[in-house]
């Protein structure tokens, strides 16, 4: 097995380091799934996917080379510690020229992130940092598969999550819970329940789609509002499109993509009130 790429555009660089920033306020373990043609970041919980993230090679890598466990199974899993990669990056977003990353063996496995910096002399500066990896065996590989996406009652496009941020930052100190409904004619309404109030926001003109018009009049779920309000942390990346994908009672999925160069699915289960 080997890995190995390298990145020299400073718009790649930031892209990269605000997706592992996000990703590790989301889970504290993660798996990163190397193929030739894409890379992938992938959290499950008891068995089921949280989140699950695709990148670009075109996008991110002016340099990139793999070869996985054989011929046949070309891929590469890795498991990871998010925060330590994320700590690991942080110069990316400011300050690097260039930065490498390859798979090492260093009396364990490991990501081995080699950094240039600018310097103010002829000679450059580099720093290096080691984020230890447990390499995941074959017999694993099927946990961390792209997530099976079921057909949703409802689909809808959600406002910018910048303004859908500031509005549930207030509402997280009211209630652990949120409750998310949808309809038809376009209207998206996130609401809490307190003992002496209820507030609410409506979102009108968004546009939707559903399998079944009939059993989508009106669609709804209970979540965690903080895991929530972590997904819309994702609004730093300025994406294109985001979707709210709704299983009524059951389910819901936010989907995010940034052109073809990050696509982003969010999994979080309905909750019983």
């Amino acid at each position: 097995m080997k890995f190995r790429c390298k990145m020299m555009d400073n718009v790649a660089m930031r892209d990269l380091t605000s997706v592992v920033n996000t990703i590790s306020r989301m889970s504290k373990m993660c798996v990163l799934r190397l193929m030739p043609n894409a890379l992938y970041f992938t959290a499950v919980e008891d068995r089921s996917p949280v989140i699950w993230v695709q990148l670009s090679i075109k996008h991110f890598f002016s340099e990139y080379t793999m070869a996985g466990v054989s011929d046949e199974l070309n891929e590469i899993y890795l498991e990871l510690d998010p925060v330590m990669l994320a700590r690991s990056l942080t110069s990316l977003k400011i300050m690097a020229k260039s930065a490498k990353i390859k798979l090492t063996n260093k009396q364990q496995p490991c990501l081995t992130i080699e950094i240039e910096l600018p310097s103010l002399s002829t000679e450059s500066r580099e720093c290096m940092h080691d984020v230890p990896v447990r390499v995941i065996p074959r017999r694993e590989w099927d946990r961390y598969q792209t997530p099976d996406i079921p057909k949703f009652d409802i689909s809808i496009d959600m406002p910018q999550l910048k303004n859908v941020r500031s509005i549930v930052e207030r509402m997280k100190n009211l209630s652990p819970t949120l409750g998310i409904t949808a309809d038809l004619s376009g209207t998206l309404v996130l609401k809490v329940d307190t003992d002496h109030a209820t507030v609410s926001a409506h979102f009108q003109g968004l546009a939707t789609s559903a399998e079944d018009s009939a059993k989508a009049r009106e669609v709804s779920a209970n979540v965690d509002i903080k895991k929530f309000f972590t997904f819309l942390s994702w609004e730093i990346m300025h994406p294109n499109k985001v979707k709210c994908n709704m299983l009524h009672d059951r389910l819901i999925n936010l989907h995010l993509s940034l052109e073809e160069n990050v696509v982003i699915q969010y999994f979080v289960p309905a909750i019983a009130c």
